[in-house]
């Protein structure tokens, strides 16, 4: 009769909690220690698959889940929210003439700028390239328009003595009127910094916001919805 070889054993690692009050005493708080390394490990891990590696602003994936929560989180309270969509002017001249160190220069320049001028809960994201989006949790269309002209205003000062100025093309939309979803939001603000850019390369900054908005048809606007 043939021989069959065995299957490998498994090794299983088996723990075996102390029965002594001390000892058991002193497991857990070990056990209770190595579970605090384990769940901050894993929050180190998760923020650093949302932020961007050069300005340590949130990123893309960040920014679509952070919308769909600002929205769920308006509805429910009926609130506003608003986005801006920024951009670096003439960013491709820069790395094209200056180099790519100085294009990464205005970036993290940019970036600490956002920062700096925005209020604590507000959401800095760098979305890719030149491109940053910031949500404005609670901003109305007003309140947003506001923080526009402080932008503008913070910009211009942090210019001065600067080798070479960095400017923004600036655009902005408001839940719900603008759009029903993040997507939406985005479509229109990005129009809207277009025409930013547009006003600037004629030399005309216009009003600190162009508003592109379209009627809403949710039903649920401008009134609790129940069971709040």
């Amino acid at each position: 009769m043939p021989m069959t070889n065995p299957k490998p054993s498994v090794p299983v690692e088996v723990t075996v909690e102390p029965t002594d009050p001390k000892d058991l005493v002193e497991w857990l708080r070990a056990e209770n220690e190595a579970l605090r390394t384990e769940v901050e490990a894993l929050r180190v891990y998760r923020s650093l698959a949302y932020r961007d590696p050069l300005t340590g602003l949130w990123n893309r994936r960040y920014l679509d889940e952070r919308l769909r929560h600002e929205i769920e989180r308006a509805r429910r309270h009926d609130e506003r929210f608003s986005i801006l969509v920024f951009d670096i002017n003439d960013f491709k001249t820069v790395n094209d003439e200056r180099g790519h160190a100085a294009g990464d220069e205005a970036l993290v320049w940019t970036a600490d700028l956002l920062e700096e001028t925005f209020r604590d809960h507000d959401v800095c994201c760098r979305t890719g390239g030149d491109e940053f989006t910031v949500i404005l949790p609670g901003a109305t269309a007003a309140g947003c328009a506001v923080l526009i002209s402080r932008l503008r205003r913070r910009l211009s000062e942090a210019n001065v003595g600067r080798a070479w100025s960095i400017g923004l093309s600036i655009g902005s939309a408001t839940w719900p009127e603008d759009g029903a979803t993040g997507e939406e939001l985005l479509k229109l603000a990005d129009a809207s910094m277009y025409e930013d850019k547009q006003r600037q390369k004629r030399g005309n900054t216009g009003k600190a916001r162009a508003r592109i908005s379209r009627p809403s048809t949710l039903p649920w606007i401008g009134r609790p919805e129940s069971g709040k």
